[in-house]
């Protein structure tokens, strides 16, 4: 009885040594990171929206095209 109370006891305390563990390990690893200034967050956000932007009008370009063809499709076929 008492052996399994030492047992249980054990992988409670198991457990929680390797949640510090991870946890530690996690700092340590933040740590190493290096964090974009300002102007790097700034400059790479601009570019993202002006992307959005082209491929927003180069696919609506597309669609209207697509659209076309199918509606000419459409009145030949019928």
């Amino acid at each position: 009885m008492k052996n399994k109370l030492q047992q249980s006891l054990e992988k409670i305390k198991d457990f929680w040594d390797r949640i510090k563990t991870f946890f530690v390990e996690v700092n340590a690893e933040v740590r190493k990171v290096t964090w974009p200034t300002f102007k790097e967050v700034r400059d790479t956000t601009v570019v993202v929206l002006i992307a959005i932007f082209i491929f927003g009008i180069f696919l609506y370009f597309v669609d209207m095209g697509l659209h076309r063809l199918i509606q000419h499709l459409f009145t030949v076929v019928t």
